[in-house]
């Protein structure tokens, strides 16, 4: 795993936005920008605040061979073979669908029900995609 997305996931993790983030280490966005899109890399000095507001070390952080383990979420987002903006909007579905069901507004049942309905929502889809497929409307 690059240092880029090392730096993507952990500063998600945050909970901070990227322009929070330089803030935080006294970097510019478009300094923090090179890092996550590798085209640099921070100096010593540097990635040493980075580390520490991101509690992990310089080793692990620019060792390429070390990854980060993934929750389920970040691993929809990171391993996607899309950039796209609609995985970013699933994403953002995902973090919304995660404060429903932790918290304790619904019950149980609608819980459940709302869950089988996003379930019957994906394989109705799933199925009209396949129908388009055969028919070659796509």
């Amino acid at each position: 795993m690059l240092l880029g997305e090392k730096l993507e996931i952990l500063i998600g993790r945050k909970n901070m936005s990227k322009t929070e983030f330089a803030e935080s280490v006294g970097i510019t966005y478009r300094g923090l920008a090179n890092y996550l899109n590798g085209s640099r890399k921070p100096k010593k000095e540097v990635l040493e605040k980075i580390c520490r507001q991101l509690q992990t070390t310089p080793e692990f952080i620019t060792d390429d061979s070390k990854s980060l383990i993934l929750d389920s979420k970040e691993r929809f987002v990171f391993n996607s073979n899309s950039s796209s903006v609609s995985i970013r909007e699933a994403a953002d579905y995902l973090e919304k669908g995660k404060q429903i069901f932790e918290s304790g507004e619904m019950s149980p049942e609608d819980k459940q029900a709302l869950f089988a309905c996003l379930t019957e929502l994906y394989f109705n889809a799933a199925k009209e995609r396949a129908q388009t497929v055969q028919s070659g409307e796509v």
